[in-house]
């Protein structure tokens, strides 16, 4: 452990304000309820410490569930090194769900629509909200076209769409949209043949839309068969047409699961990547919202998203973002954000990044940005003397608020490898009094992989997933039969 006069030394810099001093890179558990922000540029071991932070964490707590949004896949990769070098490493392999999205020969289906999320109509409810947010130019610029479109005319789709099942019960999905649209007597057969099931539906579908001229049943779809183009790929058709899902957070919650969901092969789909890390957290987030506030029974959740663009670039969702730390505290929600810089999130949503109490800083290189993180790192000193007087009887010269934090900001600058400062929560209520530094993170263990990463990855896929071609031939086959002219006995 550094004293003050080491550190000093370690950065040749003038003397630092007192609030500075040395530690280790451990998060409090009470005080993750705060929210944590990780912000570092490549190469600067952000990755690897979140990671280790993380993964001690799930040994640790073996009754908590951790979700994992990861937009490259690195912090993947590394959870799975730590994972293998593990002795009991079968042990907590069976703690972990891996979906591998975008996986071209297997898929771990998650279908918008299923009786095991809950309420079907939230589910609708769901959806909507997220075809709106996804595009907030075309409900905006166009809220008759467009805003109407994705908030009226597709919820009706959709609830129609929930009462379509097969012989076992299960629902038709958001891939079958489509084709209700185009195939106007397959609508006519699905609202006649189960439209009791969603009277409103029904009636929405007879008298305003179905008796419409062909050129405003166009214009009125328009917008949701464009927003739905980003579902066509095999891969992702196959993930969210098919009829079960292969794990809830419902159930990741209960048994104390790490889901880690691997967008690395969705880089070059970006309107895909975004659909389905807005379709992950908006599942997450509405298992939470069942919970009732500061119920003692309910374990801590963690949902960490590693650098996940989709969400944070986003306009609308620069308000869901911020709520969800001061908000869902209550609820034992653990917001965890990784970013490289801040310009990875929205304009709207920077403000607001820093009601995230725990804050983990790492090299920056943007000047700007590590002035920023300085200003919230550290308190202006009203006392702090750039100029020390030569004569007894002259005044010192005050280092004004701009200087110091130009000084700090070059100290985040020139952070080394593995160093960072750390501002940290140690409950929800109380903060450290300092802010700490951190000379050297814990080191990333390197003992030999007793499996190779690839192939648990595999076996895990295996376990819960179906083939693409297996999944997109039950898609493919889903059609109406029946057309009894009369409702059904329930």
């Amino acid at each position: 452990m550094l004293d003050l006069f080491s550190f000093i030394d370690v950065l040749k810099k003038p003397q630092p304000h007192p609030q500075i001093e040395a530690s280790k890179d451990f998060l409090y558990d009470e005080g993750r309820t705060r929210g944590t922000l990780y912000i570092g540029g490549p190469g600067t071991g952000k990755t690897t410490s979140t990671a280790n932070d993380i993964f001690y964490y799930f040994k640790r707590h073996p009754r908590e569930a951790i979700f994992i949004l990861d937009w490259s896949g690195s912090i993947t990769d590394c959870l799975f090194k730590l994972l293998l070098q593990e002795p009991e490493y079968e042990k907590y392999l069976k703690r972990v769900v891996y979906d591998d999205m975008g996986n071209t020969d297997w898929c771990v289906p998650l279908p918008e629509f299923s009786q095991e999320y809950g309420s079907l109509e939230e589910q609708v409810q769901r959806v909507s909200q997220n075809l709106q947010q996804l595009d907030p130019d075309l409900t905006h610029k166009t809220p008759v076209l467009g805003g109407m479109a994705l908030s009226d005319v597709a919820v009706n789709f959709f609830r129609l769409i929930t009462a379509i099942t097969n012989d076992l019960g299960d629902n038709w999905q958001i891939t079958e949209t489509k084709k209700l649209i185009y195939d106007e007597s397959l609508l006519k057969l699905a609202v006649n043949r189960y439209g009791y099931k969603e009277p409103s539906a029904k009636i929405w579908l007879e008298n305003s839309y179905i008796n419409t001229k062909a050129q405003e049943k166009y214009l009125s779809t328009k917008a949701i068969i464009s927003s739905l183009g980003v579902i066509e790929p095999t891969a992702i058709r196959a993930r969210i047409g098919y009829y079960r899902p292969a794990w809830t957070p419902k159930e990741a919650i209960e048994n104390g699961i790490m889901v880690i969901c691997d967008g690395a092969k969705l880089i070059n789909q970006r309107k895909a990547q975004y659909y389905l890390f807005m379709q992950l957290y908006s599942l997450i987030k509405q298992e939470i919202n069942k919970r009732r506030p500061d119920n003692p029974k309910d374990l801590p959740v963690i949902l960490l998203l590693d650098e996940v663009y989709s969400l944070l670039r986003i306009p609308g969702m620069a308000d869901e973002i911020a709520s969800l730390s001061p908000q869902y505290r209550s609820r034992k929600l653990r917001l965890c954000i990784v970013l490289q810089e801040l310009a990875q999130m929205s304009e709207e949503l920077r403000p607001h990044i820093w009601s995230l109490g725990n804050l983990i800083c790492f090299a920056i290189s943007n000047h700007d940005e590590a002035f920023q993180i300085a200003q919230q790192l550290f308190k202006y000193d009203p006392y702090a003397v750039k100029v020390a007087p030569i004569k007894e009887e002259q005044h010192p010269i005050m280092e004004p608020d701009r200087g110091q934090y130009l000084l700090y900001a070059d100290w985040i600058q020139s952070l080394g490898f593995r160093q960072c400062f750390m501002r940290r929560y140690e409950s929800q209520a109380k903060k450290e009094s300092k802010v700490q530094f951190v000379s050297r993170t814990y080191d990333f263990p390197t003992k030999e992989l007793h499996m190779d990463i690839d192939e648990a990855k595999d076996a895990l896929i295996k376990e819960r997933g179906i083939r693409v071609h297996d999944a997109l031939k039950d898609i493919n086959e889903r059609n109406i039969k029946e057309d009894p002219k009369v409702r059904p006995e329930l």
